[in-house]
């Protein structure tokens, strides 16, 4: 691989230190693996955040494009290129455009690398996503104290979101999903009025210096529907015992898997319609994935999250959902600990 492209998004985030994103027009950090020569390729309009980086840089007008400042690079750096290293996020504009510019190549994925080099996050990073965990909480607070029926999920949404503005953290997705609506697992809020009797599922996450905290917690408002308890308790008992089972080396697969056979002892396996937990970080979703299917083992450094649920179609879902760290020393660590009492008593 001769030449290697990062586009704005996380990855990007992760190497250069900051979000650059030039919408339609074409933005780069780019690299020459053979050297380690590398720059900024940008709008002129965003020179001012290039100089902010104290990357090299290049920059091209909008009446010139980026043809001329790709070539130029790619000529004074990398000699001749057959290969080209790109994210599975990268657009084929991206593609069209670098061909015009050096010619026919082969393309190459770099996401397990890049993967490979963001799972284990140091203490600085794991750091940020502790304080969105903790902004994250005090949002949820805040909706257990202030939360009553009458209420859109929509008008909660907007309690936790200042909450967590509040808090020093940037609020991302939160969903509050009452009644039925507690059964669809992606649900985004609406007008629904929560009423009593209600179980509320209500799933947050945030970020703090771009690194994500992710948490759910389930409330019922005033005397819960039958079968709540037996299905919360058997949730709650999946989502410990999960969590127990954790330490550095063992595989997200085995993990998952010991919360699965609590949920499907318990008699409600097929309601169990999702992996036990993902990677956080500069991506809300990212490795390592706690699910069916992931036999590599965790590393230290890694965070993720812990969120086993059960979903009955037309009546009630439950999901609880912690986040985890292995820290660098290879301890485990729960980045949160705020567990209110489910039953909103009204």
């Amino acid at each position: 691989m001769e030449l290697a492209i990062i586009i704005s998004g996380p990855n990007f985030r992760y190497l250069v230190g900051s979000y650059i994103d030039t919408f339609e027009r074409f933005g780069a950090l780019i690299i020459c693996p053979g050297n380690g020569s590398h720059s900024l390729i940008l709008p002129r309009l965003d020179e001012g955040k290039a100089k902010a980086t104290e990357l090299p840089y290049i920059v091209y007008g909008d009446d010139e494009g980026p043809l001329n400042a790709i070539k130029s690079f790619v000529n004074s750096n990398c000699g001749v290129i057959r290969r080209v290293g790109l994210e599975g996020r990268a657009t084929l504009n991206y593609l069209w455009v670098l061909r015009k510019a050096i010619g026919e190549f082969s393309d190459y994925s770099i996401d397990d690398l890049l993967a490979s080099m963001r799972i284990s996050k140091d203490e600085d990073e794991l750091a940020s996503i502790e304080r969105a965990v903790k902004a994250i909480e005090e949002g949820i607070r805040f909706a257990h104290e202030s939360i009553r029926p009458g209420m859109t999920e929509a008008n909660v949404v907007r309690m936790i979101s200042d909450t967590i503005s509040n808090a020093g953290a940037e609020p991302r997705d939160v969903l509050v999903q009452s009644g039925p609506n507690s059964a669809i697992p992606h649900w985004t809020p609406s007008r629904r009025r929560i009423e009593v009797g209600d179980v509320v599922v209500i799933d947050v996450t945030a970020t703090y210096n771009d690194y994500y905290g992710d948490l759910t917690r389930t409330l019922v408002i005033g005397d819960p529907p039958s079968y709540f308890w037996h299905v919360y308790e058997l949730v709650k008992r999946a989502h410990d015992e999960a969590i127990a089972s954790i330490r550095e080396g063992v595989t997200g697969a085995y993990i998952d898997s010991i919360a699965r056979r609590v949920i499907t002892e318990g008699g409600y396996g097929q309601y169990f319609i999702h992996r036990t937990g993902h990677g956080i970080g500069l991506e809300v979703h990212e490795e390592p994935f706690i699910s069916q299917s992931y036999d590599k083992a965790l590393p230290r450094g890694s965070a993720f999250t812990i969120e086993p649920g059960i979903y009955l179609p037309g009546r009630f879902g439950v999901r609880l959902e912690s986040n985890i760290a292995i820290k660098p020393d290879g301890r485990v660590e729960i980045l949160d600990n705020y567990w209110p009492d489910p039953v909103i008593v009204i």
